[in-house]
């Protein structure tokens, strides 16, 4: 007699009918249009009764909620709240590809997006430089605020309770001989930071290395991420403003493309407001 196939008895079944709900409706009502309760019910190997239980779960929830049209859901803000960091980051690696891919031309040096986490850089996304002899940094890996030029971009344009709650957690390694390793120098630092749009590591975090780094805003003129250009220091010395311009103009073009609300006027703008906010502060 053939074996009965034995149920995996670690499986709960109910997850499966969940999530299928909530993929049908992510999958109809993408542009955010109102799913009907009958089409739900006709296209999923479920009872009505079973397909209503979920609904209403899931609504209670906060994940669906009922469209203006009767017998009708759409997705709602906790499910958006979920995914949105990981939607956001898709579309800033998007957007920001090719104009990484213009700086390693321009300058044939390593190209490196980060972003804030935890008190950290975290690297989601590298253009290696095609020279033999590079700095060479991998999505996902991570370093300090304090010694890298992408943390002191992002780190100098967040509000000053932001700034002391992070460097109150993370020390203040010395990772090479120039590393700046007193809150109150480094304080100063980020100040010329606000002042220049932009950061520089000329050997802070690593030996005989350099970087440059600019940040990049979204609407709320809150910076979420930073690009910088980092290589060795006997090849970016001679450069070091061209790149710094480069790098600059490379994080306004993503800012506007983020913010499509903002004029190209404007958007140079913020710096300029951040510093002023924090002359004031």
């Amino acid at each position: 007699m053939p074996k009965t196939k034995q149920a995996d008895k670690n499986y709960i079944a109910v997850t499966g009918k969940i999530f299928a709900v909530l993929e049908y409706i992510i999958d109809r009502g993408a542009r955010q249009e109102p799913v009907a309760f009958a089409k739900i019910s006709k296209d999923l190997p479920f009872s009505r009764t079973t397909i209503h239980r979920i609904l209403y779960s899931l609504e209670k929830l906060g994940y669906v909620e009922k469209a203006q049209i009767a017998s009708h859901y759409l997705l709602a803000a906790k499910f958006f709240e979920l995914t949105g960091v990981a939607v956001h980051f898709r579309h800033l690696q998007s957007v920001a590809k090719s104009v990484m891919q213009n700086l390693v031309t321009r300058h044939s040096e390593t190209v490196n997006l980060g972003v804030l986490d935890l008190g950290q850089v975290a690297y989601i996304e590298v253009c290696q430089s095609p020279s033999s002899l590079r700095i060479a940094a991998f999505p996902g890996e991570r370093n300090p605020v304090h010694s890298t030029a992408l943390g002191k971009a992002l780190l100098a344009f967040l509000p000053e309770p932001e700034i002391s709650a992070i460097l109150s957690e993370q020390p203040l390694v010395r990772k090479t001989p120039k590393t700046i390793t007193r809150k109150g120098h480094l304080l100063e630092h980020l100040a010329s930071v606000r002042e220049q749009g932009v950061a520089f590591d000329l050997e802070e975090n690593l030996a005989g290395a350099t970087c440059v780094a600019a940040p990049i805003f979204d609407a709320s003129q809150r910076p979420i991420a930073a690009f910088s250009v980092s290589g060795p220091t006997t090849r970016m010395s001679a450069k070091l403003n061209a790149v710094k311009d480069d790098v600059r103009a490379a994080a306004l073009i993503v800012t506007r493309m983020l913010t499509p609300m903002s004029t190209v006027a404007d958007v140079p703008k913020i710096q300029e407001r951040r510093t002023n906010a924090s002359r004031s502060a």
